[in-house]
């Protein structure tokens, strides 16, 4: 199962929609996911270590865990390409 971490500041509304978008197209495809939302500044509290961590606006993280952007998801600009990577 893939661990996916969506981090977000202050918009818990654009953090589910992310989290349900990743989880609607995973489950459509077969991929066995567990996508879980954090506020940014509570992810050095994280206790399970996700495979990745899409964030929501500026990354100020510092972990060895893959980072990525979640703007794409957001907006839906180039979504199918950036949700199969």
């Amino acid at each position: 199962m893939k661990k996916v971490l969506v981090a977000a500041g202050v918009s818990v509304k654009k953090m589910n929609y992310t989290m349900q978008t990743i989880t609607e197209y995973c489950r459509g495809r077969n991929i066995d996911v567990e996508v879980r939302g954090r506020n940014v500044y509570e992810i050095n509290k994280e206790t399970k270590i996700p495979d990745v961590i899409v964030i929501l606006g500026k990354n100020h993280i510092e972990t060895k865990v893959p980072v990525v952007s979640g703007n794409e998801i957001e907006t839906k600009t180039g979504l199918k390409q950036y949700v199969k990577k």
